[in-house]
């Protein structure tokens, strides 16, 4: 089915435009997108909204939010319960590298904003590195303390 969502992208495109003008990317992503899903596997998209149109109220973002989800479950014909809907917006560096490197576009309001999008999260994942490095070591520590390593 994955392959079927990506090969009528153009069709859920022009709906998505004119049901949530707001979206200006919508991608697939983890192992529906590497293919390597299983019967049970939920189905991981990512989306980012037009800074401009999108609410300041939490409120407002949470009924956005659920109008992707909603959007997703009933074109795609997919249980609602089985979708993850990630905003990229506020997503880890971890996870914004995940749909940077393996994410299927379905939709970008305009060419190119995927790759702006994969370009950033690179940069971010690649400038908190250190970070991950250090947590990681952390933790490694930690397990050894508690002779659990």
């Amino acid at each position: 089915m994955a392959n079927s969502i990506l090969e009528n992208s153009q069709k859920l495109s022009s709906q998505l435009l004119e049901k949530i003008p707001y979206v200006k990317l919508l991608v697939l992503f983890g192992s529906r997108a590497t293919r390597k899903n299983h019967d049970g596997s939920d189905w991981d998209f990512a989306v980012l909204y037009d800074e401009k149109a999108e609410g300041k109220q939490d409120q407002e973002k949470y009924e956005r939010y659920l109008e992707v989800l909603d959007y997703l479950s009933e074109v795609l014909k997919i249980n609602r319960d089985a979708i993850d809907l990630v905003e990229l917006d506020r997503c880890s560096p971890l996870i914004g590298y995940q749909v940077a490197r393996d994410g299927k576009l379905i939709y970008e309001s305009h060419v190119g904003e995927f790759l702006k999008f994969r370009v950033r999260a690179w940069k971010v994942y690649a400038d908190t590195a250190k970070f991950r490095k250090t947590q990681k070591e952390s933790i490694h520590l930690w397990l050894k303390k508690w002779s659990l390593q």
